[in-house]
């Protein structure tokens, strides 16, 4: 196991039981996204679509991931950004840093509550009509 550089991606109906590393499962309708740490480790890592929390890009080929993915609570304490399917490794984060981040992280999600509904049908409608050009 080492750290991967690139991910590959896949949209699907529920998050599958076995991750593959190096693959970012994408369940839309769950607002859901989920992956094995890139670090190698082998631990999963959720990031859930949320105005507070983790926003997608998805452009008809790659995928991003934002902000970046901080597993502090996992013994590698990995940290990067998942920029059009790029792993982009970050720096380290000092204990007082993981403290504040986490509490901004808290902030972030109890004030974007309200957009939660409209971010969930806007990417979904956004995804299903590009779905459906691609088809026609």
């Amino acid at each position: 196991m080492s750290r991967q550089h690139t991910v590959d991606f896949e949209f699907v109906d529920y998050i599958p039981e076995l991750l593959e590393e190096g693959i970012v499962y994408i369940a839309p309708q769950f607002s859901a996204v989920m992956h094995l740490c890139c670090d190698g480790c082998g631990a999963r890592v959720s990031t859930p679509l949320h105005p507070g929390q983790w926003t997608l890009t998805f452009d008809g080929e790659t995928i991003s991931l934002s902000p970046s993915v901080g597993n502090w609570e996992l013994p590698c304490k990995s940290h990067y950004i998942i920029r059009r399917n790029r792993v982009e490794w970050a720096g380290e984060w000092s204990s007082e840093r993981i403290t504040r981040g986490a509490m901004d992280d808290r902030l972030a999600v109890s004030s974007g509550t309200e957009a939660l509904e409209h971010s969930r049908v806007s990417w979904w409608s956004r995804f299903r009509d590009w779905l459906r050009r691609l088809i026609a």
